[in-house]
């Protein structure tokens, strides 16, 4: 009798060798043993989003390319004149447009910045968000929380604060440019980049410009440092069936990476990749990539959070380093 049972709980978990089919039978995975409705168990999932799931080779990450092209791009964010940090480090990538508007709808005013640019060496248009900037927009932020999320197409909801932000730069003259760069080179690809606040308005960005037929997904390169919770678990459902290369980098114990805070069981939900790198960042250092997408898993699991891992990526304070031109 025993042989018998033990031989109908293997039969059991064999029936769903997937995550993602375990779930859809009403069933948990327990990460633990890698297996369907296994009991008891350390960890398990519930969420689909949350089932083992890595980017394919041809979309692979690379600490290189982070290190030493996109890091530049969130950097030059941090200078109002972010020809400097190219001219310094990426001569070839050319600034074409910069944008300081009020992005602030309800509280006093708050500025955003952002930028275009063109690389015609390496064939690659950018277009990067700044994140915040002072204790003042950082509060409104939050504040701003509380006025909850906006439908973003048919694809779930994102954060009202960030749409907006991501709108008033968009009419403030970065769709104008960005389809005047896309009209003149057609086939390049674009980098969109952001860190902190600017990592959010970043991955709607990316996402808005599929959604009006602007970019078509496999030419865009999302990579973000530092970005907070952004949209729905629909948003993020939709978003990683849509882009194949998208990495959210987090910092050791990066704050910004675990806020807005979830509420309920699906208001907020991070989209893939993370990439946590639990460490200082310097070059040789290993990182993690996340197999789940917002989990107990991976920067999820710290206990304390730091805002100064926040500004310090790849071994230095890029934001400073941004604002002195990228010596």
């Amino acid at each position: 009798m025993l042989k018998l049972i033990g031989f109908l709980i293997i039969l059991g978990l064999a029936t769903a060798d997937k995550c993602s089919d375990c779930l859809a039978q009403g069933k948990h995975w327990c990460v633990t043993v890698n297996a369907c409705g296994f009991t008891p168990c350390v960890t398990t999932i519930t969420k689909a989003l949350n089932c083992p799931e890595l980017p394919d080779k041809a979309h692979a990450y690379d600490d290189s390319f982070m290190r030493n092209k996109v890091l530049i791009t969130h950097s030059a964010a941090y200078n109002m004149d972010p020809q400097k940090c190219f001219t310094s480090k990426m001569p070839s990538m050319k600034v074409s447009k910069t944008v300081n508007v009020n992005c602030d709808r309800y509280g006093p005013k708050a500025m955003c910045f952002s930028f275009t640019a063109i690389d015609t060496v390496q064939k690659v248009i950018a277009m990067t968000f700044r994140g915040t900037e002072g204790a003042a927009q950082l509060s409104e932020e939050i504040l701003d929380f509380f006025h909850g999320k906006k439908a973003f197409f048919d694809s779930g909801s994102v954060f009202e604060y960030f749409y907006d932000a991501f709108l008033f730069q968009w009419n403030g003259g970065l769709q104008q440019d960005l389809r005047k760069l896309k009209y003149q080179y057609p086939d390049y690809e674009i980098w969109v980049t952001g860190h902190s606040m600017g990592g959010a308005i970043a991955s709607i960005a990316a996402s808005y410009i599929v959604k009006i037929g602007i970019f078509t997904p496999d030419k865009i390169k999302l990579v973000t440092l530092g970005q907070p919770r952004t949209g729905d678990y629909a948003f993020a459902t939709w978003h990683d069936a849509t882009f194949p290369y998208s990495f959210r980098i987090v910092h050791h114990r990066d704050i910004a990476a675990h806020i807005p805070p979830m509420e309920g069981q699906d208001e907020l939900f991070h989209h893939r990749t993370e990439v946590w790198y639990n460490n200082n960042m310097t070059i040789g250092q290993p990182y993690q990539l996340c197999a789940e997408a917002d989990g107990l898993y991976c920067s999820n699991r710290n206990l304390d959070y730091s805002g100064e891992d926040h500004v310090w990526y790849f071994g230095i304070n890029f934001v400073e380093w941004g604002q002195a031109g990228c010596p």
